[in-house]
């Protein structure tokens, strides 16, 4: 007979390792029905767990970095760990950050080094095309999600809002003031994020017959920094087609370098070219003016997330995706989008 342990107990129930511990050391916050399933189960084969010091669970913000250079905090990831850090709170529940580059997150080893940091589950963050540790954590059953981007193709654990409707709805909004030159600058356009707003913008400018002018349509793989990117991919854009009106970037830091850009040219913002944006940073609206916004909900995303992989350890109804109606998006009308000028 092959050794029973909770490892062997996890897969062959399917739930996490660390609730067939709670379970059989009767920790707290345990589904009654998961947890009589886990016991019986370990009756027939016999098995009683070492005895374990009780402890509050630990769910860490696991950020990805391109490499170890890289800054692992923006605006967005401090929302989403304001977010996180508000449910733990309410919880009693302890909260951990862990950052790495992508190479070493892929080496083989996560689930050792987060073993070591007693860390239950974890909200993956910043993860892309390359993210192949995904396969290590689904293999072990370790609970966690995926936060905007479905990275090695995983749908199951992803939770993430419709970048496309808010990108469609952004751009709604400057062609209901009139305008029809409308170019943007997609970033990082290789991505999940970056592929579906860019597919909102082309959906808003065909459902009222405006062409698609790949002209207008500015690409960045987001390695470099938003700021900078902005400020050329302007620059780039406005020297190739002066008739453009309004302007639709996917980042407060790709707005602010576009709008740097757009003050070089001598461009007034927006008698002469509106501006909006995606994301709603604390000083995007103390900007001279203030920046139109499609505000994604990034606090919520956190607070929904860490809730989400609580869920998944304690075994309580954790394998269901969320989706809520405030995860669409929500336009903050300021200053920087208006009528174009007459001519």
């Amino acid at each position: 007979m092959k050794k029973v342990t909770i490892y062997t107990l996890s897969k062959e129930l399917g739930v996490s390792p660390a609730t067939i511990s709670k379970a059989l050391n009767n920790g707290p916050s345990l589904n009654k029905k998961t947890a009589a399933m886990i016991r019986e189960k370990a009756k027939e084969y016999g098995f009683t767990p070492r005895a374990l010091v009780a402890r509050t669970s630990n769910i860490c913000a696991l950020i990805q970095t391109p490499d170890a250079t890289s800054d692992c905090l923006s605006p967005y990831i401090n929302e989403v760990l304001m977010g996180m850090k508000q449910y733990l709170e309410e919880q009693d529940l302890e909260f951990s950050l862990f950052s790495e580059e992508v190479s070493k997150l892929n080496g083989g080893l996560l689930l050792r080094k987060l073993g070591r940091r007693n860390i239950n589950g974890a909200v993956l963050i910043n993860t892309n095309e390359d993210s192949t540790f995904y396969k290590e954590l689904d293999k072990n059953l370790f609970p966690y999600c995926s936060l905007m981007a479905n990275a090695g193709g995983t749908t199951h654990n992803l939770l993430t809002v419709d970048h496309c409707d808010a990108a469609f709805r952004a751009v709604e909004h400057l062609i209901q003031l009139g305008h029809q030159k409308i170019a943007t600058i997609v970033t990082p356009s290789h991505e999940v994020t970056g592929k579906e707003r860019l597919a909102g913008y082309k959906k808003a400018l065909k459902k009222v017959g405006l062409p698609i002018d790949p002209t207008l349509v500015i690409r960045s793989d987001y390695d470099q920094d938003g700021l900078d990117f902005g400020h050329r991919g302007t620059l780039e854009l406005l020297s190739a087609q002066s008739n453009v009106t309004a302007l639709f970037v996917m980042g407060e830091r790709v707005a602010i370098g576009a709008m740097h850009a757009l003050y070089q040219l001598n461009l007034s913002v927006p008698k002469q070219i509106s501006l909006i944006t995606c994301d709603d940073a604390p000083e995007v609206s103390y900007l001279n003016p203030p920046l139109t916004v499609m505000r994604i909900p990034n606090r919520k995303l956190g607070h929904a997330a860490a809730r989400w992989v609580h869920q998944m350890i304690t075994g309580a109804n954790g394998h269901e995706v969320v989706h809520e109606p405030w995860m669409r998006g929500e336009l903050v009308i300021r200053e920087s989008t208006a009528p174009p000028r007459k001519k």
